[in-house]
């Protein structure tokens, strides 16, 4: 297209109208893109055509420019309005997907026409559109926008809108929709922005008032009346639980939809209207439901969190929170092991019950606020601080007896003496005790006693593996890493200082022994540094008189170690001796015993016997006198030595038992010892068993005299409530009393139903 070939009408013919309707129609219904040469060969006819007609004026023919240029800025305004409506009356008779489909192929179009139009008639902008500028006159582009809401979007967005909420419940029925469609939508509503645009007061979007008047509100809307449509009949009818859950799953499906649908800004106004509509409205119930749901509905917990969380600034999360923190200490306080009284369980026993009861405890409010509550971190400190609390209160002190740090250092102990630790348990078994440790506030206790039971376990050698307690002094060393600082006292500081000692304490431990040999003896010793074992108690009987060859060897390691000052632990020590017993029935003459230094110095009046007698007798005075033993010390050993028959008590003191006699050839006395206590142990238990067999026969006897017939599980409900304040009543030992009522007659079972019993007058 060439200036040459077009004519040149007056501005204010017919022909000229038809001249530029002709050149512009290009532009306004493009149905494809323009190449740079069709573009310049229109801007090039249009000029020249203005330039040939005399439109182009002179400077100072100011008057001619307005004139001519408002001319054909109202012939633009008609021009756009005669091609808008005969695009609102092809638009009038589509509906749904079409509908949609048309529009927006005509958005496209027009967007094109304007960034074109603009460049053509620059003159227009400058020269009198500037000047004009405080009248009602706008530029090109500001003018074609709001003609094109004014006359084409304005009467067809209630239609479009429709269109577009169609198509969205035909997918919510499970139909299948071009989506695109819908997004292409909502994005152009965001992109038409005329000056005078519906007022909308919200911060940071006042560009966008006709999507959020013509598309976000109704969209919302219709959200709104969509849920509400699925839930009116449970909330009408009280269901509140199925509301919730029901209110659950359409909210998940319809933030879903909002994702796609809805611009990311619009998500908040959403959440807001369906928390006013369908939860702030039932405050009250909804707090009501939920404190039972925390005791026994933990599914209807979760989904009910899941909405509630929406609005975190209301008091129904706290009322959450409360309730579960609540309930998760009423939890472990309600079977709470208590300290044994009367003697049915070792401490041993119960160090292990009460350690793994917190633990576990622990570690299920850990995984419920994880599995209902996302791991809320809200929730999880709120969690965290009660069990603080509950581990350092006195209730639970004084149920146990003893501090929970203390128990906790008794139970590490307890798993690393026990030869039923394995590597496969040892870790999470150790974990159980980090957790009360963790939560305890006197870690310093912890400590102490961890000390003082690793020394023990070292000299001792009771210890499973050196690696199991590298790996525990670790373990304990990280958990005290991970606890954020409290107080003044450093932590991590404390932590350390205690790593490096129970370190140092393995090293000692570990180290070569220096080794004596004499004749008929031979001794070994670990020399331990006292600052670094502060935990082992200085031995009060320190001077004793040792037999003669255990007394040079002593002197042979003050010798070693250049005279230093030795302080002897022995009460820590283990010695072998052999012993003769000439008048034994056994098939051993010569028995070999483990004793401390303690019992070697004490065997030793008995089996190197004065000239005098063969067969010496000493008080406890006597052996004080010539042992230097103290009389406690004396005592103590004297019962261990009389128990495993090595001595005997006459009436005129201690002697040796001739007539020793043991299947075994050697004997440890320390586990006679325990064997002793264990022994004690199980009489108590079958004392106490038998009195609560007196207990609860005496219990059925009176309620039989009452019902006459009753059956067995009601029978043992009853007993067991009235006997739950004083002891538990298990089923083993009902069966035990129900067996003794029977074997003597006073109660049988009924002929027809052997599990109904009957009194016998």
């Amino acid at each position: 297209m060439s200036s040459k070939s077009i004519a040149q009408p007056d501005i204010n013919s017919s022909e000229f109208l038809e001249y530029l309707e002709h050149a512009l129609d290009g532009p306004v219904v493009l149905q494809k893109p323009m190449s740079p040469a069709e573009y310049m060969a229109i801007l090039s006819a249009i000029n020249a055509s203005q330039q040939d007609s005399g439109y182009e004026i002179m400077e100072n023919s100011a008057f001619t420019i307005v004139q001519h240029s408002r001319a054909l800025y109202f012939w633009l305004i008609n021009y756009a309005v005669r091609v808008f409506s005969g695009i609102y009356n092809e638009a009038a008779v589509l509906q749904g997907e079409s509908l949609l489909t048309y529009y927006l192929k005509q958005w496209k179009h027009f967007q094109w026409s304007c960034r074109l139009l603009s460049n053509l008639f620059t003159s227009i902008d400058k020269q009198w559109i500037e000047r004009e500028w405080n009248t009602n006159y706008m530029c090109v582009a500001e003018t074609l926008v709001q003609l094109w809401y004014r006359y084409l979007f304005k009467p067809i967005s209630t239609r479009l809108v429709s269109s577009a909420m169609t198509l969205i419940n035909s997918e919510r029925s499970s139909g299948v929709i071009d989506s695109m469609l819908i997004v292409k939508l909502y994005k152009s509503f965001m992109e038409l922005r005329p000056l005078n645009m519906p007022e909308i007061h919200v911060n940071y979007r006042e560009y966008f008032g006709v999507y959020i008047r013509y598309y976000e509100m109704p969209y919302i809307d219709a959200v709104v009346r969509y849920i509400d449509s699925n839930i009116h009949n449970l909330r009408t009818a009280n269901k509140l639980r199925q509301y919730i859950e029901k209110l659950h799953t359409l909210v998940l499906q319809e933030e879903q939809h909002a994702k796609q649908y809805l611009c990311p800004e619009s998500l908040v106004p959403l959440q807001t209207h369906i928390n006013n509509e369908f939860l702030i409205r039932y405050i009250e119930p909804i707090n009501n439901l939920v404190t039972q749901m925390v005791m026994d509905d933990p599914d209807g917990l979760r989904i009910s969190y899941a909405l509630l969380q929406r609005f975190e600034k209301y008091s129904v999360l706290q009322h959450l929170q409360t309730e579960f923190v609540s309930n998760a200490r009423d939890s472990i306080l309600l079977n709470c092991p208590k300290f044994p009284e009367d003697g049915r369980a070792s401490m041993s026993e119960f160090t292990l019950n009460a350690i793994a009861y917190l633990s576990d405890h622990y570690e299920l409010g850990k995984a419920t606020i994880n599995a209902l509550f996302n791991g809320n971190l809200i929730f999880d400190k709120a969690f965290e601080h009660m069990f603080k609390e509950l581990i350092n209160s006195n209730k639970v002190e004084n149920w146990f007896k003893v501090n929970p740090a203390r128990l906790a250092a008794e139970y590490c102990n307890l798993v690393l003496k026990s030869r039923t630790t394995t590597e496969l348990n040892f870790t999470d078994m150790l974990k159980k005790a980090m957790n009360v440790f963790k939560a305890s506030s006197n870690r310093t206790m912890f400590y102490s006693f961890y000390s003082l039971h690793l020394s023990r376990r070292l000299i001792n050698s009771t210890i499973i593996t050196m690696d199991f307690e590298r790996t525990a002094i670790s373990i304990i060393y990280e958990t005290a890493l991970s606890i954020e600082n409290e107080g003044e006292v450093s932590i991590a500081g404390l932590a350390a200082i205690n790593f490096d000692k129970h370190k140092q304490m393995i090293s000692e431990i570990s180290a070569q022994q220096p080794h004596v040999e004499l004749e008929n003896c031979q001794a070994s010793a670990r020399v331990l540094s006292e600052e670094v074992w502060d935990s082992v108690k200085p031995d009060a009987d320190r001077n004793i008189v040792l037999p003669k060859q255990l007394s040079k060897a002593c002197d042979q390691f003050s010798t070693h170690f250049n005279n230093r000052v030795i302080k002897w632990q022995w009460r820590h020590t283990t010695a072998t001796a052999q012993v003769h017993f000439p008048q034994s029935k056994s098939k051993y003459a010569m028995f070999t015993f483990v004793l401390n230094a303690f019992q070697v110095a004490i065997l030793s009046l008995f089996t190197e016997p004065m000239a005098a007698s063969d067969d010496p007798v000493y008080t406890i005075q006597q052996i004080n006198k010539e042992t230097n033993i103290s009389v406690e010390r004396i005592d103590a050993e004297l019962n261990i030595m009389t128990k495993a028959k090595i001595l005997i008590r006459t009436q005129d003191g201690i002697k040796l038992n001739q007539y020793y006699n043991s299947k075994h050839q050697r004997i440890d006395i320390s586990r006679i010892k325990a064997i002793i206590k264990r022994r004690e142990e199980q009489k108590l238990e079958c004392e106490v068993a038998e009195n609560q067999i007196k207990y609860v026969t005496a219990d059925i006897v009176h309620l039989m005299k009452s019902f006459k017939t009753i059956s067995h599980n009601e029978l043992f409900e009853r007993v067991g409530s009235r006997r739950g304040n004083y002891f538990t009543v298990t089923m083993p030992l009902f069966k035990a009393a129900i067996s003794k009522l029977l074997d003597k007659e006073y109660i049988c079972r009924n002929s027809d139903d052997l599990n109904v019993y009957e009194y016998l007058a």
